[in-house]
């Protein structure tokens, strides 16, 4: 009488194989399979600890840490801000200056008025022409006083975009990966 050859486990290679693995098709002993039926459980287990820290941080909200994205936005806003305050800061200075240079230039008009008024009637000498011409210039100095009318703002036509203009739109797997390393 012939005795069939019983399959040796192949993790202890001790006892015979008597149960197969339906995941992986290794047939082991009964020793080895609850080994490794412990060994899937333990990496279930490790699953679902990841699984339940991933749920953890989709679903709190995380308010300390702001994503990378809206720093990004902020950090260009700033920029941006602080671009537009020093052009600002500088054509107001700008605008002083013309305005102090104007107002110097009346002052010496305004002189030259009241000296040949003064002038005039220190001498007694003006009649109603004199009069008439020193009215019509005081008036003119006060409608250039409010009005200021060489000073103006224009947009400069010339100059490339001063402040870089940014969207928000969905990159491809590649270019995220190609962003993130700049």
């Amino acid at each position: 009488m012939t005795t069939a050859s019983k399959v040796k486990c192949p993790k202890c290679v001790k006892n015979a194989a008597a149960i197969t693995c339906e995941g992986c098709s290794s047939k082991l002993c009964r020793g080895c399979y609850n080994d490794h039926r412990q060994q899937l459980s333990k990496e279930l287990d490790q699953f679902v600890y990841e699984h339940d820290m991933l749920k953890q941080q989709l679903e709190t909200p995380n308010e300390n840490e702001p994503h990378h994205l809206l720093k990004q936005i902020d950090e260009w806003k700033k920029d941006s801000i602080n671009k537009i305050n020093q052009l600002a800061d500088q054509c107001q200075a700008d605008v002083n200056q013309l305005l102090d240079k104007n107002k110097d230039q009346l002052i010496n008009k305004f002189r030259k008025i009241t000296n040949e008024a003064r002038k005039g009637q220190k001498d007694d000498d003006y009649d109603e022409r004199d009069l008439k011409m020193w009215m019509t210039q005081l008036k003119e100095l006060k409608d250039e006083l409010i009005k200021q009318s060489n000073i103006c703002i224009a947009v400069d036509k010339q100059q490339s975009a001063w402040i870089k203009r940014i969207k928000v739109q969905e990159a491809s797997p590649q270019q995220g990966n190609a962003e993130d390393s700049k």
